[in-house]
């Protein structure tokens, strides 16, 4: 009786292991993809919460006055519009002060969307606290909202 010695793998063996490591390779392109598209999705987000920053700034430091603004387009970045949306409170004085930034991609892609909100003292109103009504908030601070829109 003859003994058959195995000195390699079987072709079986070879493209089994071969569909293994191109299905590999496929899942990890995938999963690579898709970490990119989260990361340009973030940077965008991150892009969007400083311009919106930058406009309630102008706002509350009276470089740009605080009234309502349709959607127009950024002066630092024209791929983002931005609104402003200034309305009243419950509170006499007090503000509702909305900066917006919106960017509008390919249908392929999503649209990028921030919101900061703040209560700010009323431009138009005289009053400065002192007498009648309760004093206002020296610092009634700031809401963001942040969304990626389907």
């Amino acid at each position: 009786m003859r003994r058959s010695q195995r000195r390699g793998f079987s072709l079986l063996e070879v493209l089994l292991a071969t569909g293994i490591l191109i299905g590999s390779a496929i899942v990890l392109m995938e999963l690579a993809s898709i970490g990119m598209r989260h990361a340009a999705s973030a940077r965008d987000l991150s892009h969007a919460q400083l311009i919106c920053q930058s406009k309630l700034n102008e706002i509350v430091a009276g470089v740009a006055p605080a009234e309502t603004v349709r959607p127009m387009p950024c002066e630092d970045d024209v791929r983002w519009i931005y609104w402003v949306n200034v309305r009243p409170t419950e509170r006499a004085g007090l503000v509702l002060l909305e900066v917006g930034v919106a960017q509008e991609l390919t249908p392929r892609r999503q649209t990028n969307r921030f919101t900061l909100v703040r209560w700010i003292r009323d431009p138009k109103s005289q009053d400065d606290g002192a007498g009648g009504s309760s004093p206002l908030p020296t610092d009634p601070g700031n809401f963001a909202r942040g969304s990626i829109v389907p």
